[in-house]
């Protein structure tokens, strides 16, 4: 009977057991592909307007071809750009701006209200996404989610409380309470 009673239990973990808390500090947003940006060029009116990084994080600029933005932050990328122009001897002191234009949705799934994709705001934490998402459901294990966020080309799986920031392209999961 007690075995009975420990299989019964163990069934209704949330399946957050094991996974590592994800962070409530804010850090730099890393551009990732289908990432849209916002870049100006001082001097090259050509240059300036609204690009998408590819899948593989690339973006082709006016005399830039292939410029790897995909892993940088927004003012690694200005760097990025205006060395480029820099070594192509095409600006020798460029002024650079890259801001979001738009960027990656956020996805919540589980017990929600209206599960989906849901335009990203900066700032937005998880309860703000359940928000969105038409709030929590009876059955919703409301204290701790699952998050799966890219990082380094890999997905890695963490749990997180309602305070914790999202960042675009998170999925998160809303687990289903069994007591």
């Amino acid at each position: 009977m007690p075995l009975i009673f420990c299989g019964l239990l163990a069934a209704c973990s949330s399946g957050l057991d094991g996974l590592p808390p994800l962070s409530s500090a804010s850090s730099d947003y890393v551009l990732q592909p289908g990432d849209k940006l916002e870049i100006g060029v001082q001097s090259i009116t050509d240059a300036t307007g609204t690009y998408e990084l590819d899948g593989n994080g690339k973006v082709s600029l006016p005399l830039l071809q292939d410029l790897q933005l995909g892993g940088l932050t927004l003012r690694a990328a200005e760097r990025a750009i205006a060395d480029g122009y820099r070594e192509g001897g095409m600006l020798n002191n460029p002024v650079v701006t890259v801001q979001p234009a738009e960027l990656r949705p956020f996805y919540v799934i589980g017990e929600v209200n209206r599960p989906g994709e849901y335009p990203y705001r900066q700032g937005m934490t998880i309860l703000s996404a359940v928000a969105a998402a038409g709030g929590y459901t009876y059955r919703a294990h409301e204290r701790e989610v699952e998050v799966v966020r890219s990082v380094d080309g890999r997905d890695v799986r963490m749990r997180a409380g309602e305070d914790v920031t999202i960042q675009p392209g998170d999925r998160i999961r809303i687990y289903e309470r069994w007591f």
